[in-house]
């Protein structure tokens, strides 16, 4: 726990579990997992508290502002919003924002703006977005933002149905995964993760965690109560893993998710191809 940035802590005592109540993940289990990602639960939310947060004095990941401008090889720079609304601009030292980014409501918080660093100048950083189209760049100024060092990123293959998770170089976590249909396939490119929820049952279709990713169904605009967001999560299924089961969400087993839960922290980059 002592490795995951402040950010999880974050959106852990935002009550994760209520983002299943507000739909930032939804759909049916009905109707299978959705490139949605993880669905609105029908039973009452655990408490807020259900999480404990991990301790932000000592999360294994140093601020930029400490550290040399060169990051070193395998490791990600992870952007966290100082404040709940993030103004983005198309070019670095524009006058007027193009958009602003607001991550979603929980019982009355806006959870904290993750941004994966792509590049930096003097005041300005550019930036992968965490909202639709898939891969969207922006810059943000460098004062509007935290900026910490990430370890950790991952790897999914969906012709082998693998995931591959490493430290550095080193790979800590080799799965069999089940990964969207031919209707709804998980989309290819680079993303990362946004979210961590906890499902009220551990026991129920998504398991009992889920991550939810930067990554959007381009079948689905929206899914249930959500907007096709793509999930990383648990089953109730473990035989359907290995699979092409899902409407675009990565499926592991529960015993994979609740150790990635531990050790991932948000803004780990994810890389989706088939071979």
């Amino acid at each position: 726990m002592r490795r995951r940035l402040a950010a999880v802590a974050v959106v852990l005592a935002a009550a994760l579990v209520g983002l299943f109540v507000s739909g930032a993940l939804s759909s049916s289990p009905s109707s299978g997992d959705a490139a949605s990602g993880v669905a609105s639960s029908r039973g009452a939310p655990a408490a807020a508290g259900a999480l404990p947060s991990p301790p932000v004095q000592d999360d294994g990941h140093v601020s930029l502002s400490a550290a040399a401008a060169a990051p070193g090889p395998g490791v990600a720079i992870v952007a966290l919003g100082r404040r709940t609304t993030v103004p983005v601009y198309a070019t670095a030292g524009a006058a007027k924002p193009e958009r602003s980014i607001t991550r979603r409501t929980v019982e009355g918080k806006p959870l904290r703006v993750v941004f994966l660093v792509l590049a930096r100048t003097p005041g300005w950083i550019k930036v992968q977005l965490p909202v639709r189209p898939d891969g969207a760049r922006a810059w943000v100024r460098a004062s509007t933002v935290e900026l910490r060092s990430n370890p950790y990123r991952i790897v999914v293959d969906l012709g082998s149905h693998k995931l591959l998770a490493y430290e550095h170089d080193k790979v800590i976590e080799r799965t069999p995964i089940g990964v969207g249909r031919a209707v709804s396939p998980t989309p290819t490119g680079r993303y990362f993760i946004t979210d961590l929820l906890k499902p009220p049952n551990p026991n129920g279709f998504y398991g009992p965690y889920a991550f939810g990713t930067s990554a959007y169904s381009h079948v689905y605009t929206t899914f249930g109560a959500g907007d096709g967001q793509v999930g990383i999560h648990g089953t109730s299924e473990p035989g359907a893993i290995g699979t092409d089961v899902s409407h675009g969400c990565i499926r592991v087993r529960n015993a994979t998710i609740t150790k990635l839960a531990k050790l991932l922290p948000l803004g780990t980059p994810i890389q989706i191809s088939r071979s």
